[in-house]
């Protein structure tokens, strides 16, 4: 009986271990920060604009799309 009560976490224990967890996760995130391959500004303006260009252009796909099933809606309304 002895035995399990020294096994069992004291509180100083209990209340450290997440700020732990966390010291090690942030030590993680900053090696993997530094392992990573950033884009050139000339890549990130192109990629911008790709994304620009896909959402107009799904934008106006789902707007047209919108605008017949509103249309075939109304007609059945009449």
């Amino acid at each position: 009986m002895a035995t399990a009560q020294r096994n069992k976490p004291t509180l100083v224990d209990r209340v450290k271990r997440p700020f732990v967890n966390l010291g090690q996760f942030l030590r993680d995130v900053s090696l993997e920060l530094q392992r990573v391959t950033w884009p050139s500004h000339q890549e990130t303006y192109s990629f911008t604009v790709i994304v620009i260009i896909a959402m107009v252009i799904v934008s106006i796909w789902v707007g047209l799309w919108d605008w017949i099933f509103t249309g075939l809606l109304s007609l059945l309304h009449r």
